[in-house]
């Protein structure tokens, strides 16, 4: 084979590979909008985790690690239902929720709190604040998902 015909062979496997690549991106993004989009905010990596395997085979799962990121995600992506910790660095849950209802953009995002917070008050004020529901940690991943589902439909 002469040096020519060696350079369009690899040229024809590695455009093949690039088409091949691009096809697997476009089928992935077809399936992947058949799933919700579930924004997870919190801080802590192994609670990120933990969510995002409980939910990623009914949902897309985007993280965020904080209430400024959360708003930012939100803004640019617009998922269906964003889970919501309360203690966090920075912004709390609570002020990144009334941040994000007051903006055209994200008010009708259902917001489900997340959080180690199991007092009373603390449910009442993430209801106040906007929230549409309130699951304490540690959680049931079954629960986690079923409940998420149940608000979507609402």
């Amino acid at each position: 084979m002469d040096k020519k015909s060696e350079i369009e062979s690899r040229f024809r496997s590695v455009n093949f590979e690039f088409q091949m690549a691009t096809l697997k991106k476009e089928v992935k993004q077809i399936l992947d909008k058949t799933k919700p989009t579930i924004l997870v905010v919190d801080d802590e990596p192994h609670i990120v985790n933990l969510i995002r395997l409980s939910l990623q085979d009914d949902f897309n799962v985007i993280i965020a690690n904080s209430g400024n990121e959360a708003l930012q995600k939100a803004t640019e992506i617009k998922p269906d239902l964003i889970t919501m910790d309360i203690m966090m660095p920075g912004m709390s849950g609570f002020e990144a929720v009334e941040e994000l209802k007051k903006s055209p953009e994200t008010k009708s995002i259902p917001i489900v709190f997340l959080s180690a917070k199991d007092k009373m008050n603390d449910l009442y004020a993430g209801m106040k604040v906007g929230g549409d529901d309130f699951i304490t940690k540690p959680f049931e991943p079954e629960e986690l998902n079923e409940r998420l589902k149940a608000n979507l439909k609402r």
